[in-house]
């Protein structure tokens, strides 16, 4: 999929899938931001100027984030920006937590996440309301699609974050060295895959308790994890790496459905409802879209 006026060469990361507006996210850093529609294929641009490093919807808006400019814009569908506000430090990725109307902003450096509020009127900037301390994180943000619970991993443990209290509600053993990536959640099995920084690794967690089910092992470097409810299955590459593997939940663990082969270079892994998933292509600057039939 070819990403319409963007270069070659763009340091993917995050990739969100936004179920309202049918379509994915995609921060192209200095490149903009770009609509993906998984059914078709196609990418359109948002008429935005801005650096994009992070990026999610929600109450009608897209809430773009610049890390290097520590700026949150609040952007229309258009593209037109809003409003904006200043995050208090250096900044990851950004996630709008619907059961609260708030953006929760991971801060590696502060190791934990500010919380913004959201207005109902875009034109009103999110205002700054909380911070959870998360000791040893936060690498990557994940939340329940309630907006209940927040997920991210913290050093080489996962830390389960009750959204409403703003408290860490547990931490499990991942399983992993050190963690990377997002964590994520088959919120109707109640299961979790956390995410290693070496060997393409994934560990899979119960999220009653935190204990350890099952592990993979694609190869390669840092493993790069989604999934989707439809067919209910994970996927897993690794940064390098050239595989994508498809994982079911059987009850001896993590069962291999089949692999696809991708170029070297490519930090994003996300997928829609329906089991369209897509990877970055970064020496091509454009993104991979597979079915899972």
């Amino acid at each position: 999929m070819e990403l319409p006026g963007a270069g070659e060469d763009i340091d993917f990361d995050d990739v969100v899938y936004a179920a309202a507006m049918g379509s994915a996210l995609v921060p192209a850093r200095e490149d903009g931001l770009y609509l993906l529609d998984p059914e078709t294929g196609q990418a359109a641009d948002v008429p935005f100027s801005g650096s994009v490093d992070s990026v999610d919807a929600g109450q009608g808006g897209i809430f773009v984030l610049d890390c290097s400019g520590r700026q949150i814009q609040v952007l229309d569908p258009e593209g037109q920006v809003m409003s904006s506000v200043s995050t208090a430090a250096g900044a990851d990725y950004v996630r709008y937590a619907a059961a609260t109307k708030e953006l929760w902003v991971s801060e590696p450096s502060r190791e934990g996440i500010e919380i913004f509020t959201v207005d109902e009127d875009l034109e009103t900037a999110p205002r700054q309301v909380g911070f959870v301390p998360v000791p040893g994180g936060t690498k990557g943000l994940t939340l329940t699609s309630d907006g209940a619970t927040a997920y991210t991993h913290a050093g080489n443990e996962v830390a389960k974050i009750d959204v409403k209290a703003r408290t860490v509600a547990a931490r499990w053993a991942s399983g992993c060295e050190a963690t990377h990536g997002f964590p994520r959640v088959d919120e109707g099995d109640g299961i979790l895959l956390a995410s290693c920084a070496e060997n393409g690794k994934v560990t899979l967690l119960d999220v009653n308790d935190g204990h350890i089910i099952d592990e993979y092992e694609v190869g390669g470097g840092e493993s790069l994890p989604a999934y989707s409810p439809g067919p209910d299955h994970f996927y897993v590459r690794s940064d390098p790496g050239t595989t994508i593997a498809t994982l079911a939940v059987s009850p001896q663990g993590l069962e291999l459905i089949r692999e696809v082969q991708v170029p070297k270079v490519g930090h994003c892994l996300g997928a829609d409802e329906e089991g369209h998933y897509w990877t970055c292509d970064a020496g091509a600057g454009q993104l991979l879209l597979f079915e899972d039939r």
